[in-house]
């Protein structure tokens, strides 16, 4: 069964700072017990976070992802997440309520940008969760959790790139000519993780993925 989640990226050295915050929202608790819990399982189909809570009458958990293991590839989140302003940020990323950046909601296409006047939530641009997504997938394919960055992938293109809020051309090489071919369609998707890993020069038996 697919959980909801709302999930954070974090500094690794603040998953201990990040988690004590958590615990300390009356509707949210701890999980009782992480190694048979779906959420937290390594059993399960998407990358488990490093901490989670449940929050109260819902299936919904809140999860810690450290950026070792999503957005390694981006310099370390500083202190201009703490209070974040649109104009301090790093350009990768932008607040949840800019609607000079996110749409508004519409039918089918999920919530959309954030009101103005909510706690500030910042989100990476489009063109980074895309990267993050196909990075993931030349780390992760083969493995339990693989299918899930190329579902994302596929999610993108539809519902993000189809709808124009997509620049493909601020991925970095060899990302950029990758995602291309992948549009295009003209290759196996066996054929385009192989070269896609070939181009990040990781080993289909490598353990050592830190090199995407």
């Amino acid at each position: 069964m697919l959980r909801k989640s709302i999930d954070f990226v974090i500094p690794d050295d603040r998953l201990r700072v990040g988690s004590k915050a958590l615990t300390q929202f009356k509707s949210l608790t701890v999980c009782p017990d992480q190694e048979i819990c779906s959420s937290s399982s390594q059993g399960r189909y998407t990358p488990p976070p490093a901490f989670h809570v449940h929050t109260e009458d819902s299936e919904v958990t809140v999860g810690l992802y450290l950026q070792s293991e999503t957005l390694w590839f981006l310099p370390p989140l500083d202190s201009s997440f703490s209070f974040p302003k649109k104009h301090k940020l790093p350009s990768q990323f932008s607040l949840a309520s800019d609607q000079t950046i996110l749409p508004p909601w519409r039918p089918g296409r999920g919530s959309g940008v954030f009101k103005p006047g909510c706690d500030p939530v910042v989100v990476p641009k489009s063109h980074i969760l895309l990267e993050a997504f196909l990075r993931l997938h030349a780390r992760d394919s083969g493995k339990r959790i693989g299918a899930f960055s190329i579902a994302m992938i596929s999610y993108i293109e539809e519902y993000i790139d189809d709808d124009g809020l997509l620049d493909a051309n601020q991925l970095p090489e060899p990302l950029k000519t990758s995602y291309k071919e992948l549009r295009q369609g003209g290759k196996p998707v066996r054929q385009w993780t192989k070269e896609l890993k070939e181009a990040l020069r990781i080993l289909e038996d490598s353990e050592d993925d830190s090199s995407c």
